[in-house]
């Protein structure tokens, strides 16, 4: 059911005249989340629809498919040639008024509106912002039954992490061959056993493979050998729409213990997650707003500290909810700069990574801030290798 109030209370909250809202062919996802259009909805004309802070909405919508926008309060005008939808807008955008809408400089995951719309909407006499906070506002917090499906998958994750690794120590005590595929393939059968779902298989890498974040394995994949890094990485769901994932990384050695620049490459993991949880953590307890740039800029420290700044591959973090990687705030301050304050109600990954010529580590946990606390979800989050011992 469409929440109206949520974007409204978004655009009072950043002090905006407006965000103008549009689609075609259903290209622009925030578009269609925002306002709750199916994708099963015909979308072959564009489609406007202005949300304002403190009256009803105006939605702009072809004579062939005015009904896309019913579900929508406020005022239909309704357009059949190019000329219509201008003057319709002009009539309706705020003048000499800054207006948000689906672009954005920094962060490419929000970032739909293409640059003709923009310019019909500039020539109706306003000035187009990005609408990226209003959008980390709207999608990316949960609430309290989106919370209650994450930390259901979090439970079937952690559970199955704690399967897959009892599975290769069994193997590889006696001596049977072990290769990434047959743990991916008892992590992803053990996920579905559950009920959940995750769109692309999990990530079982080892040894060299270990170092790359999104490695695929393909077949069986490499055989794990003695004294092997083996790195997983498990994300899923439950089977709804509303669902929101779980993502969760954890890394053993295929040994009774590590090798000493092994266990110097999975301290300095820890310590960099560990010092953006302490961060998070003091900042809300004394009320002051974070961004996610300032989060990744305390982990990306710990980690050029300990001389790993040329394995730094990745983030520290991306925003979590319907999508694994979802439309909120990312701990960010290199690759797409975050900058946006991370809203109550945010979940996250924190999963710093330290990449290698040899192999490569990252150790993942979710977080969720609620009422001004932070939350790591889960039964618990690794403190100490996964070995054979």
């Amino acid at each position: 059911m469409l929440d109206i109030e949520k974007p409204r209370n978004a655009i009072r909250g950043e002090g905006l005249s407006a965000w103008f809202l549009s689609n075609v062919f259903h290209r622009d996802e925030v578009a269609d989340l925002v306002l709750g259009v199916s994708p099963e909805k015909t979308n072959t004309r564009p489609w406007l629809c202005l949300l304002f802070p403190d009256k009803p909405p105006v939605k702009i919508v072809h004579v062939i498919e005015r009904s896309i926008l019913d579900h929508v309060p406020g005022k239909t005008i309704t357009y059949g040639t190019w000329e219509d939808l201008g003057a319709a807008l002009s009539r309706s955008v705020p003048h000499r008024a800054e207006i948000a809408a689906d672009f954005s400089r920094d962060i490419p995951v929000g970032s739909f509106l293409d640059h003709g719309m923009a310019l019909l909407v500039e020539a109706a006499g306003c000035t187009l912002v990005p609408a990226e906070a209003l959008v980390a506002r709207c999608l990316g917090t949960l609430d309290a039954e989106g919370r209650r499906s994450h930390d259901a998958a979090a439970r079937v994750l952690h559970a199955v992490v704690g399967e897959a690794w009892a599975f290769a120590r069994e193997r590889l005590a006696a001596g049977a061959a072990l290769h990434e595929g047959d743990m991916r393939d008892l992590v992803q059968e053990r996920v579905s056993a559950a009920g959940l779902v995750g769109g692309e298989p999990p990530l079982v890498a080892c040894g060299i493979n270990s170092g790359d974040p999104h490695y695929t394995a393909s077949g069986r994949g490499a055989r794990i050998a003695e004294g092997d890094v083996v790195q997983l990485d498990l994300w899923a769901r439950e089977d709804s729409p509303a669902a929101v994932f779980a993502d969760i990384s954890w890394v053993g050695i295929a040994a009774r213990s590590p090798s000493p620049g092994q266990k110097t490459v999975f301290d300095a993991v820890v310590e960099a997650r560990e010092a953006a949880v302490d961060y998070l953590q003091k900042k809300l307890q004394k009320g002051i707003s974070v961004s996610g740039s300032e989060v990744d800029a305390e982990a990306r420290r710990v980690l050029v500290s300990r001389g790993f700044s040329r394995a730094l591959r990745h983030r520290t973090g991306h925003s979590i909810g319907h999508r694994v990687h979802g439309f909120g705030v990312n701990l960010d301050s290199v690759e797409f700069p975050d900058n946006r304050a991370i809203p109550d109600g945010a979940c996250f990954s924190i999963e710093p990574g330290v990449y290698l010529d040899d192999f490569g580590m990252r150790t993942e946990i979710d977080c969720c801030i609620s009422n001004g606390r932070l939350d790591v979800t889960g039964p618990g989050r690794q403190m100490a290798l996964l070995t054979l011992g």
